[in-house]
């Protein structure tokens, strides 16, 4: 793309509505790396645009239908998303300029092959829109999913649903797992992170990717978001332990139990994902052994002290980082993840030793995929018992710990200190007695 895209901005906004109608049927957004926008200003408005879209997407759908009589025309090429960036830019990047979000909007489908005879209509809609809406109008349940937000509201209360969906809207902050040592915390203050928990750290700004922060050639962090620490940290697995991993991609719960001494055994289905946890093993030089298996069969021959199931999920809890994941899932989507949980569940009980630990986790927000799946587990294997989550072992942070023993993060609540914000998250810690 060209160096001087951004003198007219066509070229950033066609760019943004090309990867925005790529997640509109079904991909997940990748954000714009340098080779396909070399200039970082480019880059950062055109991932912005997505971003912003994608963040108001409930929204946006309620906008476009009102101003859209007839509903959104079909087999229109890069109209929709075209005009979804337009939204965006008019109504929540105001100081980008409301005639720049026409004109733009308008020009990127005027000559695109399929939409250019809708062009008449996305100038009328984008106008209507800079005339009839404001931000204060709208309503935040709309953030999500109609039967998202229903679910949250049953399970959450109204309050905190609304509050859940909201964070959708929060600045995602870059949280880092480091490994042990003294020099830990120079390399943090170096980059300007913060402690969490455990040994997670967030850098909430950073102008330079990942692979140029301090101490990340040399392995001393990676990065994983702090709910996703929480499993293996309540794990406490020792030096010397055997613990199998299982669903181990991409990584960061294996770096976090092999860094604690742990003989782990890594299991995923996916080959090439767990290439990438073999390469992210490599730079932290930490070892496990690697296995491309199916979870729901893996082999009883040997047992474990402790066995960490984290599960193939809805992951509704990510949507903080990945809004598009909301908007992919249908209901029915959960029901048939909690099936398949169940026999990895029912497989993994036959690989912990007697006395030693099961713990189960989820990306989920739905109790299908969490608390009632505990629940039927728990009844069909009486042989494991809940070893019940401690504020203690938080660091006194006593709002995760739910009833009956469990952990639940939510991506509204606030963390122990320093800052507010996480994945939704699941997880409980089972021992087996006999």
């Amino acid at each position: 793309m060209s160096r001087h895209s951004q003198a007219t901005g066509f070229d950033i906004r066609r760019a943004a509505a090309q990867r925005l109608q790529l997640v509109l049927t079904g991909a997940p957004f990748v954000p714009f790396q340098q080779r396909e926008i070399a200039d970082s200003r480019d880059r950062a408005l055109a991932n912005k645009l997505v971003t912003v879209s994608l963040r108001r997407h409930g929204q946006i759908s309620q906008i476009l239908g009102s101003v859209l009589e007839k509903g959104m025309p079909k087999r229109a090429g890069l109209f929709e998303a075209a005009l979804r960036i337009g939204v965006a830019q008019l109504l929540f990047l105001p100081e980008m300029g409301e005639h720049a979000a026409i004109h733009l909007a308008v020009e990127v489908i005027k000559k695109d092959r399929r939409a250019g005879r809708f062009a008449k209509l996305a100038n009328a809609a984008l106008r209507n829109v800079q005339r009839g809406f404001s931000v204060e109008d709208l309503d935040p349940k709309d953030l999500v999913p109609t039967w998202v937000f229903a679910r949250w509201e049953r399970h959450y209360g109204a309050e905190t649903a609304v509050e859940m969906a909201k964070a959708v809207l929060e600045p995602v902050p870059l949280d880092l797992t480091g490994q042990s040592g003294d020099e830990q915390s120079d390399i943090f203050d170096e980059m300007g992170a913060v402690h969490l928990i455990g040994a997670s750290y967030r850098l909430d700004d950073r102008d330079v990717p990942v692979e140029e922060l301090p101490g990340y050639a040399d392995g001393k962090w990676w990065v994983q978001d702090v709910a996703a620490t929480l499993p293996v940290q309540l794990a406490a697995v020792t030096a010397g332990q055997s613990v199998l991993d299982i669903c181990a991609a991409p990584g960061g719960k294996t770096g976090q139990l092999a860094a604690n001494g742990a003989e782990v055994t890594a299991v995923d289905l996916d080959g090439k994902r767990l290439e990438r946890v073999k390469e992210n093993l490599e730079r932290l030089k930490l070892n496990a052994k690697l296995v491309e298996a199916d979870a729901t069969n893996l082999s009883a021959e040997k047992q474990y002290d402790v066995v960490v199931l984290d599960a193939p999920c809805s992951a509704t809890g990510t949507y903080r980082r990945h809004p598009e994941v909301i908007w992919h899932r249908r209901e029915k989507d959960i029901k048939q993840r909690a099936q398949l949980q169940s026999e990895m569940l029912k497989n993994a009980a036959h690989l912990v030793k007697p006395g030693g630990t099961l713990v189960f986790c989820t990306c989920s927000l739905e109790p299908e995929e969490g608390e009632k799946q505990m629940g039927a587990f728990l009844q069909s294997h009486p042989q494991f018992e809940v070893r019940a989550i401690m504020p203690e072992e938080l660091e006194g942070w006593a709002e995760p710990v739910i009833e009956g023993g469990f952990l639940r993060t939510t991506p509204n609540m606030s963390l122990p200190k320093n800052g507010k914000g996480l994945d939704g998250f699941f997880a409980a810690r089972l021992q087996r007695t006999k």
